[in-house]
């Protein structure tokens, strides 16, 4: 027996001298690592997401690079996951709330006018079904249904109203995650848009008409809270012509509509309901701070509409639509989870609406365009994780020219001041490159007195685009 305990004993003393000055730990964390450390300032965020009482994470692999572990100061290792990012698979409902104009263009034998332009609200429900592939891609589709308030007027014995009274859509969309709460997709599919004309004492001629066609557009979404979603989109619909007065005349109209939408995705079964950090992202930040200058370039669709009016009466709706784009330069400053920030920009080209004729001893043709335009405005917004809802408002200026050419050729142009409107969602693809979707409105001074006469003139604008940005 003492033989047995003489033994123990020596064993017990030979193990704890070679682990003298090495305490067990229960937990006990990893050797350093060779992995690459998390970005600056990620360290906090991701501590904020786990729920363990350490605070601290194991290696994780983000956007396809592995870092190593974050270890809090007692040196202890987390014992229970990261919680999983959210899936978009799964349907959806929602309400959408927008900018909506059109153009038309009659044609007969002799003539062709491509510029009844029209401005309005639209307000419409929406839902659809995502399925989210991969780790990054999303696709899905959607219904649409829309009321318009898109109407082109004119008064003189009486008011005649052209509208573009409702419309449907049927759309696949295709994006990709910018982030585990962020999508940038585009979309396309097939839309119905229904129009009525009434004319002053309900004279003959007045009614009804359906146009089908092509419907196509792009937008941002993002995770406002656990079940809403927040989008801003651009719709632009391309249709066939219908003939009337057994063909004496054809009519083929363009629209579009700039909106924003509320959606709501009832499924909680993905880990929607796991709170955010205390920053509101879900995965790490790309960017520190949104503090800073930025430059960009952009591009998107110009509409266009000009009242007339003169002592007789008026015409709100000579408009037209054109491609636009051109560069930006501005300032953010971010407090807290808000940015507020001031911007100049510059576009060339613009809405064109044309008119031509054609008579046995001669032929005519007129256009007003808006060649180029700038602004500078204010913007202010709220961050949710790497993206930003936006509201912008300022000062613009454009130029308006019209020409004529045939039997009484003339040339005009005039620089036009106003205020412009608008908003939209800006997101970050990288630390220093982010993408854009906006919508701006213009309203313009009247120009009046046009080459002498007795008409005035006042244009009104919009442009839905898109833009990549630098910030330093």
């Amino acid at each position: 027996m003492k033989r047995i305990l003489a033994s123990t004993a020596l064993v017990l003393l030979s193990e704890s001298a070679a682990m003298a000055g090495s305490p067990v730990r229960y937990n006990e964390p990893p050797a350093p690592s060779q992995l690459p450390t998390y970005p600056v300032g990620e360290q906090l965020r991701e501590r904020g997401r786990n729920d363990d009482v350490t605070g601290s994470i194991g290696a994780r692999s983000y956007r396809g690079r592995t870092y190593a572990p974050i270890v809090s100061k007692d040196g202890y290792v987390p014992s229970r996951p990261v919680a999983p990012p959210p899936s978009w698979t799964g349907f959806y409902v929602g309400a959408t709330l927008g900018t909506g104009w059109a153009k038309f263009r009659f044609s007969d034998k002799w003539s062709n006018f491509d510029g009844v332009g029209m401005f309005g609200a639209s307000v419409g429900a929406t839902a659809g079904f995502d399925y989210q592939f991969s780790p990054s891609i999303v696709a899905g589709i959607a219904v649409d249904g829309n009321v318009n308030s898109t109407a082109a007027k004119a008064n003189s014995s009486g008011e005649t109203t052209f509208r573009e009274a409702a419309s449907w859509a049927l759309r696949g969309r295709l994006g990709t995650l910018t982030s585990d709460d962020t999508l940038v997709y585009v979309t396309a599919g097939v839309s119905e848009v229904f129009t009525s004309l009434s004319l002053p004492n309900n004279a003959p001629g007045g009614g009804g008409a359906r146009y089908v066609g092509g419907v196509f557009g792009a937008g941002v979404e993002t995770r406002l809270t656990s079940n809403l979603y927040g989008r801003v989109e651009y719709l632009h619909g391309v249709y066939g012509k219908r003939s009337f007065h057994g063909g004496l005349y054809d009519a083929r109209p363009d629209t579009g509509v700039a909106r924003v939408g509320l959606i709501f995705r009832p499924s909680e079964s993905d880990g929607r309901d796991t709170p955010f950090a205390p920053t509101g992202a879900r995965t790490p930040l790309l960017r520190e701070s949104w503090t800073g200058a930025h430059i960009g370039a952009h591009g998107g669709v110009a509409w266009g509409s000009t009242k007339l009016s003169d002592s007789n009466g008026s015409a709100d709706g000579v408009g037209g639509a054109g491609g636009s784009g051109g560069v930006l330069l501005g300032y953010d400053y971010q407090y807290g989870r808000s940015v507020f920030g001031v911007e100049i920009d510059g576009s060339v080209g613009g809405a064109k609406s044309t008119a031509s004729g054609a008579l046995p001893l001669f032929s005519t043709s007129a256009q007003i365009t808006y060649d180029w335009d700038y602004s500078i405005r204010a913007r202010a917004g709220h961050l949710f994780g790497d993206t930003l809802l936006f509201g912008t408002a300022g000062w613009t200026q454009t130029y308006g020219r019209l020409t004529t050419a045939g039997l009484f050729g003339i040339s005009a142009s005039h620089a036009f001041t106003g205020v412009q409107l608008g908003g939209g969602m800006e997101t970050m693809l990288t630390e220093h490159v982010g993408a854009r979707l906006e919508y701006l409105h213009s309203f313009y001074d009247k120009y009046a007195a046009v080459l002498g006469s007795a008409i005035d003139a006042r244009p009104t604008t919009g442009k839905a685009r898109a833009a990549v940005l630098y910030k330093f």
